[in-house]
């Protein structure tokens, strides 16, 4: 872990040293009607379930802090929901940091306010949100994402978001952390960012896990330089949303300790992206607290050393965070 460095909270900054547990992937607020283009309309209904409060949530964040979670990274992109106010209240609340995400997802959800704006005018606003607050309200933002890409290639919007920001994150210190559907465009995100200036190791690669995870692929991305991301932890359902089956946590297990015994965990995280209703404790959901309660037990039973699970759930997450 970085010796050296501070960590952008919703509460402020924080020493990057004495580091803790971290769910480097969740939402604890989202609300998608905030979407209205037609892009957006068409595919509402399969969205219907992503709907989340600080109310909703809270229960969950307290039940992570008992587990002995020290961190959660809250990416809700802009124009979803996001509650900066909401976050800071959670966070007094139950003494856990929120390190608060600029997002801007995929295209289909890009909010009005970017329509037309070229790359560095888009970075302006996340430099903005990082170094002044989001939406007037002064609390900051301490790593860009979840920055998306869809099904298809890049789109040329897509492209432009990337590059933006690229240029806030190399301008504020702080690292980009990214959606991919099912793992594709992956390389192609990395490509984008570091064409711009990004170094690779300020890079976080998501969504490898919502299949079986492709080691090739991880390998590929962590050979570039960058994090790979298991960040669906704890779901094992059917998912409309994605059209796919979800892999279960003993297969994700299984992947990280292959990565283990190759010496790539220095590159992976983990994480578990609650962000439907469905996921929550109180709905039968495996809840945020999952992570250190339930899937560490079944990954050290698998054969993943303690050494490795803190390794991707402390020090790497510190070490993405730290601002530079």
């Amino acid at each position: 872990m970085r010796s050296a460095g501070r960590i952008r909270t919703v509460r402020g900054d924080v020493p990057a040293d004495g580091w803790g547990p971290t769910n480097a992937h969740a939402h604890l607020s989202l609300g998608m009607e905030e979407q209205a283009h037609p892009a957006w309309s068409e595919t509402a209904e399969r969205y219907g379930d992503h709907k989340l409060s600080i109310d909703d949530t809270l229960p969950e964040l307290w039940d992570f802090s008992r587990a002995g979670g020290t961190c959660l990274v809250e990416l809700t992109p802009m124009g979803m929901g996001r509650d900066p106010g909401g976050l800071l209240h959670a966070s007094e609340a139950t003494g856990v940091h929120v390190v608060m995400g600029a997002g801007i997802y995929h295209e289909p959800f890009h909010p009005d306010r970017i329509a037309g704006l070229t790359a560095d005018r888009i970075a302006e606003i996340l430099v903005g949100e990082i170094t002044d607050g989001v939406d007037g309200t002064g609390i900051r933002a301490g790593i860009i994402g979840e920055q998306g890409t869809y099904t298809g290639p890049m789109t040329e919007r897509e492209t432009t978001v990337f590059r933006a920001s690229a240029l806030a994150a190399v301008e504020t210190g702080v690292a980009v952390s990214t959606h991919t559907y099912l793992g594709r465009n992956a390389l192609d995100q990395i490509d984008v960012l570091t064409s711009t200036g990004l170094a690779p190791e300020r890079i976080v690669v998501g969504h490898l896990d919502d299949t079986e995870p492709d080691l090739g692929l991880v390998r590929r991305i962590i050979e570039r330089g960058a994090y790979a991301q298991f960040d669906t932890i704890g779901y094992e359902y059917y998912t409309e949303t994605l059209g796919v089956q979800m892999t279960t946590d003993r297969v994700r297990a299984g992947a990280l300790r292959r990565l283990a015994e190759e010496g790539l965990t220095d590159r992976v995280i983990v994480a578990s992206d609650l962000c439907r209703r469905r996921h929550l404790t109180v709905n039968g959901g495996p809840g945020l607290a999952h992570l250190i309660t339930g899937f560490r037990a079944l990954a050290i039973g698998e054969g993943v050393p303690a050494d490795v699970l803190d390794r991707c759930m402390i020090t790497n997450p510190a070490s993405v965070l730290a601002m530079v």
